[in-house]
């Protein structure tokens, strides 16, 4: 077991890791979230996982984080880029509510396919 490093790309500008050089690189490579600088050539560095421990992660706003780490680094307000406002609630309140609802969502559809079978099964019983 090792450790297993993520990158982020930025934005479109970073470059793709296939047309960076070996000295590029190797730079990247030594990126840590840990010290002050983990940016470079459009690429972010912002968690490691080491000998296997296996969290949560999760995705919200261009951030990758440990689900235990969510309500600390979300301590904002919502700023919505399309409305141009900010929200009165915390960006943590907001991903909490969409993770609830699509696990209700996935509950469902997870139900409903469950039924199907019962159905098809007790369908082939009788015929």
């Amino acid at each position: 077991m090792g450790t297993t490093t993520f990158y982020l790309r930025h934005n479109d500008i970073g470059r793709k890791l296939s047309n960076l050089k070996k000295k590029e690189l190797k730079i990247l490579d030594d990126l840590s979230p840990y010290k002050e600088n983990h940016y470079a050539f459009g690429w972010e560095v912002p968690l490691e996982l080491h000998n296997g421990n296996v969290y949560i992660l999760i995705f919200w706003q261009g951030k990758l984080m440990k689900i235990e780490d969510a309500p600390k680094t979300l301590n904002k307000k919502y700023y919505d880029r399309y409305r141009g406002k900010t929200l009165r609630e915390y960006e943590w309140t907001l991903l909490k509510n969409l993770i609830l609802n699509q696990v209700k969502y996935l509950d469902k559809t997870f139900k409903k396919e469950l039924r199907k079978k019962r159905i098809i099964k007790h369908n082939q019983k009788s015929v």
